[in-house]
């Protein structure tokens, strides 16, 4: 394989884990916020909804499964 095509997929694999970083710097508090917020709903019994359209609509259904399946850590769906 070329060395500039390497090249180029390692840069742009340092510029999205760059971008990353600074989104997550930048929003790390809003992010717990809103975790905090989706948690206390769920325990006064609430719902969260989820939809999206095209791509979105995909992660909404991933975001779905998290909630529901053990992904990480042994525990019992989400209601």
């Amino acid at each position: 394989m070329s060395g500039h095509v390497v090249e180029d997929i390692l840069g742009y694999a340092r510029e999205g884990c760059a971008l990353r970083e600074r989104f997550f710097a930048e929003n790390a508090e809003h992010i717990a916020r809103v975790a905090r917020t989706m948690a206390v709903c769920l325990a006064r019994g609430g719902k969260i909804v989820l939809c999206g359209n095209g791509g979105s609509a995909a992660d909404a259904q991933h975001l779905a499964a998290e909630f529901v399946n053990r992904f990480q850590i042994e525990r019992p769906p989400l209601p």
